[in-house]
């Protein structure tokens, strides 16, 4: 699904992105739009370590469901360890794809940060109009990356960094294209609505201290590859700055993910 390789330390940082600060709004965000209710049939793609589906459990109650799935074996290991004191969660590897559940099964379906890795994003869209039921609410939240900012005083190094890292997803800029591919698939866009992050501190309860960890290892391939994006050094002095910015009062970071609300026509 993605471009991105989870192993233990993927899933290490992904963990410590979950838990900071501005991810934890986030997900209020996202509940809020999902406006879920008692009883109803949930379907969340690209789970995780199962964050969303353990709070959307605690809105649809035992009479509700939430199915949770994801490509990766280990995030939904974990997924359904972090659920286990809720079972109307059921947590399985599927792909977006080819999803196994029957036609017209579900009220909601979500994904938060997940549609941008999805090779073939109108396959997927369409297997999500596929599960829906009728008038059933899609919810997707994905990033233009290209409205990432990050104060440096290297713009070169920082131009350099930004656009290796736009390789980590299929579509870096989802948001701009999904009310097209939405409408393709008889999907109907209701709206979008920026969910905006700014750090103008650089500590380890801020999405861009940890989001800066990951982009490292993409770019560099763990610290593994022979002929990386950006050169090892370069990347190291990139990531250094950071620290001398926050000493001096001049860190600024900001991103703008934006919230997609859609129903089934």
């Amino acid at each position: 699904m993605s471009t991105l390789t989870f192993d233990e330390d993927t899933a290490r940082l992904q963990r410590a992105l979950t838990l900071c600060h501005d991810l934890v709004v986030r997900r209020s965000t996202v509940l809020q739009a999902l406006n879920l209710s008692r009883g109803e049939q949930v379907l969340e793609v690209g789970c995780g370590g199962g964050s969303y589906a353990r709070e959307a459990a605690r809105s649809v109650g035992p009479e509700g469901r939430i199915c949770a799935v994801d490509i990766s074996e280990a995030q939904v290991a974990a997924a359904t360890d972090y659920c286990t004191d809720f079972p109307q969660v059921e947590c399985r590897v599927a792909d977006m794809e080819n999803l196994p559940y029957e036609d017209n099964t579900f009220d909601v379906v979500f994904g938060a940060q997940v549609f941008e890795y999805v090779p073939n994003l109108e396959g997927s869209l369409a297997d999500i109009r596929r599960v829906l039921k009728p008038g059933g609410r899609v919810i997707i939240l994905d990033t233009n990356w290209s409205s990432l900012v990050w104060y440096s005083t290297d713009p070169e190094r920082m131009r350099r960094i930004l656009t290796a890292w736009d390789a980590h997803a299929h579509y870096p800029d989802l948001p701009a294209m999904l009310p097209a591919q939405l409408r393709a698939t008889g999907l109907q866009p209701v709206g979008q609505h920026p969910v905006a992050i700014v750090n103008t501190s650089y500590n380890e309860n801020s999405f861009s201290y940890w989001i800066a960890r990951m982009m490292k290892r993409f770019i560099t391939d763990g610290g593994k590859a022979e002929s990386p994006a950006v050169d090892h050094a370069t990347v190291d002095a990139w990531l250094a700055e950071f620290d001398t910015l926050e000493t001096q009062g001049r860190y600024f970071f900001s991103s703008t993910p934006i919230l997609t609300h859609a129903v089934s026509v």
